[in-house]
């Protein structure tokens, strides 16, 4: 696991992401990543770091995360909305409600992350991440219409 967890810190270093990337989900682009599966201390690692002090390692965890399908990310990721770096919540709103990258998933949000979002979208103090949680929103309406 320490292995993953040194991974995972490699995240915030622009030289090494890449290669990190690889390393703990077998790919790199968004295609490569939707057919990876994660190993399960890979997984671990990268719920880990959601909590990492550096919001780039959080940043990165959650973009690994959302384009690797597993349904298992979403509880962990939606803890990261009340990230205190707006890039950070607006990635984490956006990777819930990344369809095209969880194609099982059909935008079903819990109903407490739903609630949340919706939150966002009227009162976040960033204009980006409002306007993430208003197309997340409406997205996850039009697959449940």
């Amino acid at each position: 696991m320490q292995r993953e967890r040194d991974l995972v810190q490699r995240l915030a270093s622009k030289a090494d992401r890449v290669e990190a990337i690889r390393a703990l989900a077998g790919g790199v682009g968004a295609t490569e990543l939707r057919r990876a599966t994660l190993s399960g201390r890979a997984f671990d690692a990268l719920c880990e770091g959601l909590g990492d002090p550096n919001p780039q390692v959080r940043w990165w965890c959650i973009q690994v995360l959302d384009h690797v399908s597993d349904e298992r990310a979403l509880p962990a990721i939606a803890a990261t909305l009340d990230d205190p770096v707006p890039r950070v919540r607006r990635n984490a709103v956006h990777a819930l409600g990344c369809t095209a990258c969880k194609p099982t998933w059909c935008g079903q949000l819990p109903t407490v992350t739903r609630q949340r979002i919706a939150d966002m979208a009227h009162h976040d103090p960033n204009a980006k991440v409002r306007a993430e949680a208003v197309r997340v929103l409406a997205a996850a309406a039009r697959v449940t219409a």
